[in-house]
């Protein structure tokens, strides 16, 4: 009987713990839901974002909604783009990819008289990182020049070719005739050199309305004209513009730099990669005394070819980086190339980003992105914080049981890196952020993973059409973060 007694106190205490338990899980979740609606209240009704279009989705690593804010909406995301491109080729590359540069002959090399009896021919696969500056370690150029040196080459009879010998380099069809001309207009080309863009140097005077002068341009090439325009403004910000489409050769600077500056360097896009490559070679055989003379030579298929040297860009996993880190457009659009190639042929810049949209619609059943580019330069591109939610949570299982890291690891870190390097800078979620940030006029978008006590949270925020300054934007998403973090 007492021994009956005893077992009915155990029980009634162990229920009536796990009631205090069940009561004290409740209310904290109550309590976190009514601090997460608070903070995402006083955000939507701040005079900075209450006449903005906004979408908003938080979720714990299960995938359970924290917090929601029409994340259904189609928004345009700008440079988060780059997740779903990013995503993508890393599924359909191998890990072990690399582009490959090929330096051949056709003909004979005459090692006594040193003659290359043919062509020299460059044969690329459109590397965006050919002589990149954003990969100072690794050059093609240098490493030309030091087999040429070994060779000791000191005439070739044929030309200096470039195959694949035609010019494709094309734009998107969707990106604004503006930003064309500038460097994060550069297009796709199986000849891609220098990121498809040229360092123009200024100096500029005193007076305001005065004339500037270019001084540098970098790379050069002989059928490449700048008119310029530009202006000395009273901003201390680069307000130029360059107008340019592909395979124009005249590019118009219009426009204000600062005041007395020396070397000022904008970026301006190119008009044909393929012209600028081939300039720099022949610069190169003329620094070391290679005379080439250009004779006509029969067709190199007819003709024995030999390969001198094999030139392989980074590794996938750092081009990968770059597009995330650096927000690079021009590596993002050549990946996607690269990857949609390998199952559809004869596609170009502007189909690309159909079969990608079709991808991700079909692996998530969704309706809910509209893609246009893989960069986000196309103000056309549409996407759901939702759907930004539906890959990070995709991500993130590969990551937890597949143990493909990757992805991960290409994104920058909240205070710390990339383009986050000034996003929760001294916050409580410093370094506690990976994701990608997404900005053009009017839109400020983030979306990636905040982490705390060893779990992920999938986090997407998107807010367009805003009429306050960017800057107070972000402060704005910067505070709603610090107080979702602190209540997760």
């Amino acid at each position: 009987m007492v021994s009956i007694m005893v077992i009915s106190c155990r029980v009634v205490m162990n229920k009536r713990f796990l009631i205090f338990i069940f009561q004290i899980l409740f209310t904290y979740n109550f309590h976190s839901q009514n601090l997460f609606s608070r903070s995402l209240s006083d955000f939507l009704n701040s005079k900075e974002i209450k006449n903005s279009s906004v979408g908003l989705k938080l979720q714990d690593q299960s995938g359970k909604v924290l917090l929601s804010y029409d994340s259904e909406k189609l928004l345009v995301p700008a440079s988060l783009q780059k997740l779903f491109t990013t995503s993508y080729v890393l599924d359909h590359l191998s890990k072990d990819f690399v582009y490959k540069t090929y330096v051949l002959y056709s003909g004979v090399l005459d090692t006594n008289s040193k003659i290359l009896k043919g062509n020299l021919i460059i044969y690329t696969s459109g590397d965006p990182s050919l002589e990149s500056r954003f990969f100072n370690s690794k050059s093609f150029i240098s490493d030309l020049k030091s087999k040429l040196l070994e060779l000791k080459i000191n005439s070739i009879t044929g030309k200096i070719k470039i195959y694949p010998d035609f010019d494709n380099y094309q734009v998107n069809n969707q990106w604004l005739w503006s930003d064309l001309g500038n460097y994060y207009g550069s297009g796709y080309s199986s000849h891609s050199f220098k990121d498809n863009y040229v360092e123009v140097s200024f100096n500029s005077g005193n007076e305001i309305g005065s004339s500037t002068k270019i001084v540098k341009i970098d790379p050069m090439a002989d059928s490449f004209f700048l008119e310029n325009s530009v202006l000395v403004g009273k901003s201390n910000r680069d307000l130029s513009n360059a107008f340019g489409a592909p395979m124009q050769k005249n590019r118009t600077l219009i426009g204000t730099i600062p005041r007395n500056k020396k070397n000022y360097v904008v970026k301006i896009s190119m008009h044909d990669p393929k012209i600028f490559l081939k300039y720099a070679i022949e610069n190169v055989c003329t620094e070391l005394g290679i005379l080439i003379l250009n004779s006509p030579i029969k067709s190199d298929r007819n003709l024995f070819m030999d390969t001198l040297l094999v030139y392989s860009s980074p590794s996938l996993m750092d081009l990968v980086k770059c597009v995330n880190f650096k927000s690079n457009n021009n590596y993002a659009e050549h990946l996607l190339m690269k990857s949609v190639s390998l199952n559809h042929k004869d596609i170009n810049i502007n189909k690309t980003a159909e079969y990608l949209q079709v991808f991700w619609e079909e692996k998530f059943g969704l309706k809910e992105m509209i893609f246009k580019d893989g960069c986000g330069l196309s103000r056309l591109n549409l996407c759901s914080a939702n759907a930004f939610n539906h890959l990070l949570l995709y991500e993130l299982e590969q990551k937890l049981s597949k143990g493909k890291e990757m992805f991960f690891k290409s994104l920058p870190i909240s205070g710390k890196s990339g383009t986050l390097k000034y996003f929760g800078d001294k916050s409580v979620f410093e370094d506690e952020f990976f994701g990608k940030s997404g900005s053009m006029g009017r839109v400020r978008c983030y979306s990636g993973y905040l982490r705390k006590n060893a779990q992920y949270y999938p986090f997407t925020i998107m807010v367009n059409n805003f009429t306050f300054n960017d800057y107070l934007i972000r402060k704005r998403i910067e505070e709603l973060v610090v107080n979702i973090y602190n209540n997760i």
